[in-house]
């Protein structure tokens, strides 16, 4: 990490630090909760990282030219910063996250599918799914019907920071395109608030192209563009 630098075990100072840097972004308190934190670290050039407790140490590098402590054997690192990761670490995954405010509407349809019907619409139309009933972190599920068929579906999970994030968002194979998966989105946002939400964020495949676009057509902000890291097994 280039320039002066400074080292905080105070999630409110690392927290305040980060909002200076990317103002009108909610991903530091969306993924790094104060239960989980364990420092972080800045210098005067917009660098920034920090760590959390995860199975271990778990680091958030950003910036163009930021610092990889020693200590860490996984990390997400902004992705502008690839050409610089030290040769120790391999390239695992890319993934991106975003934010979207929450929308006020009087009216909202909650869901008629069983978790029964859920969980198989997940196993048959998105297997790779993150969540699926019965999952404690899940406050709801959203859906949306077609004919009284079930076509698309989400869930918003309670993250450990006591944000709410959406999860498992899966449109049936043989309505994708027609306009279902945005629907979906914007009742996520509107179940959001009536949770009391503010925001709500999510994170996606890099590579997910069409999910990226129907997030950005339903409003949803980038926060950060990242490349998943390990260390390379010796």
């Amino acid at each position: 990490m280039a320039g002066k630098h400074t080292i905080t075990t105070s999630h409110q100072e690392a927290s305040v630090h980060y909002a200076r840097l990317f103002p009108g972004s909610p991903f530091f308190d969306a993924w790094i909760p104060q239960s989980h934190f364990i420092n972080a670290e800045f210098d005067d050039e917009g660098n920034f990282n920090t760590a959390r407790k995860d199975n271990g140490i778990y680091g958030v590098a950003l910036g163009t030219s930021p610092a990889i402590p020693k200590e860490w054997d996984r990390f997400s690192l902004d992705s502008r910063a690839i050409s610089s990761l030290p040769d120790e670490y391999k390239v695992v995954d890319e993934w991106d996250c975003y934010w979207a405010p929450t929308i006020k509407a009087d009216v909202f349809q909650p869901r008629v599918s069983s978790d029964q019907e859920i969980d198989a619409f997940l196993k048959l139309h998105a297997p790779q799914s993150s969540v699926f009933p019965g999952n404690k972190e899940i406050l709801e599920w959203v859906e949306i019907l077609d004919n009284q068929q079930l076509v698309a579906v989400a869930a918003l999970c309670r993250w450990e920071s006591g944000k709410v994030i959406i999860s498992s968002v899966a449109t049936h194979t043989d309505f994708r395109g027609r306009g279902f998966g945005k629907a979906l989105t914007e009742k996520c946002l509107i179940a959001g608030e009536k949770l009391g939400e503010k925001y709500l964020c999510l994170g996606v495949h890099h590579t997910n192209e069409s999910a990226q676009r129907l997030y950005k057509s339903a409003g949803f902000n980038l926060m950060h563009n990242f490349t998943y890291c390990e260390r390379k097994q010796s």
